[in-house]
């Protein structure tokens, strides 16, 4: 088992990526981080602002510490991921039986775990790398976020509106809480009215927060807007273009992306590369041009090296990403043949089969 050691640090030596070893109440009483959050740059500076002046940190044995960085990281991300699946989850159920939503425990987790998630390197392949199949909905709700929040950086957005997508991609889907679990849950393709019945989450998300003060306006047409597409084929209500607020813009990307990656109850996930090639199909009409070709520019790099399966049943590595989607690169098969699969199109790639 891994062995820890617990040390007392003045609020001034901890540095970010520090990890909390006991709860940190504040003078009146009420709880500031809990154990196992790993500080960052704002959570040290609201301990600061709210008196803390000392915290105990957990720190890794020295067998530990000798572990390969990578697969420490990747043992944190998944960790992390995990609290916020559960999270979600708890919130989902408890929503779905109290009809309220706890606020509060949606900004702490934004701020205590998916935002420092965000911050991983390699978070993309990270994403990938989690099974999803069951609970999906909760699984996808942390991934729109941590999606979001990385797009926002990407965007040059500032603190405070990362940490809004952030929120956003968490409460993107809070509407469904309030459709039937037949529906929601159903092992199969939906019917024409049940489907009717699923696009209502939207609207129902927003009712849910729209008077809420503690939720930012941005953060609420988000909710309502998701789904909603520039050229107006989306809905609820079908506007376009300008109309639509840029976080709902950007949640938008992130949801195609990740619900298009996710194994479902009835459905597989498609390879990252098709996905990409979607993208491009739809960038110039439904999707914002300017979010899509950013995102595309900046997954791109995870994908260079990654082995994949072709649809003829062979292995290749990529090798080339030559233009911007990414979506048909050369690869180098297993027997050393060199594909450039934007001239055959006969070929394509069914899956991405582990990171680069």
């Amino acid at each position: 088992m891994s062995q820890y050691t617990k040390k007392r640090y003045n609020i001034h030596d901890v540095v970010p990526g520090m990890e909390i070893g006991e709860t940190v109440l504040m003078e009146n009483g009420k709880i500031a981080l809990t154990e196992g959050v790993i500080l960052n740059f704002s959570a040290i500076e609201r301990l600061k602002y709210w008196g803390v002046n000392s915290v105990v940190i957990k720190e890794a044995a020295v067998a530990v510490r000798q572990e390969d960085p990578i697969n420490l990281q990747r043992k944190h991300f998944f960790g992390q991921y995990d609290k916020a699946v559960g999270g979600i989850k708890d919130m989902f159920q408890n929503l779905r039986y109290f009809k309220e939503v706890p606020v509060q425990q949606f900004q702490v987790l934004a701020d205590q775990i998916v935002e420092s998630m965000v911050t991983t390197v390699g978070v993309v392949n990270s994403l990938l790398m989690t099974p999803r199949k069951q609970d999906y909905t909760f699984h996808h709700s942390v991934n729109v976020a941590v999606i979001s929040g990385v797009l926002g950086q990407w965007l040059g957005y500032g603190y405070t509106e990362v940490k809004e997508l952030i929120l956003a991609g968490l409460l993107h889907d809070i509407g469904k809480a309030q459709i039937p679990l037949a529906i929601l849950n159903k092992p199969g393709k939906l019917s024409a009215e049940e489907m009717t019945v699923m696009r209502t989450h939207s609207t129902l998300g927003y009712n849910l927060i729209k008077e809420m003060r503690e939720i930012p306006i941005g953060v609420s047409y988000a909710v309502l807007q998701h789904h909603e597409r520039m050229d107006g084929s989306g809905y609820p209500l079908q506007i376009k273009g300008d109309k639509i607020h840029p976080y709902a813009r950007i949640i938008a990307v992130a949801d195609i992306y990740d619900a298009m990656t996710s194994d479902r109850v009835y459905v597989n996930k498609t390879s990252p590369f098709s996905v990409a090639e979607m993208l491009v199909q739809e960038m110039f009409n439904k999707l914002d041009p300017s979010i899509c070709t950013l995102f595309l520019n900046n997954v791109r790099d995870y994908f260079l090296g990654g082995i994949v399966q072709l649809s003829d049943g062979r292995r290749a590595e990529v090798i080339y990403l030559g233009q911007v989607a990414a979506a048909r690169p050369v690869v180098r098969t297993e027997e050393g043949e060199f594909i450039d699969l934007e001239k055959r199109r006969d070929l394509g790639i069914l899956s991405l089969e582990k990171e680069n």
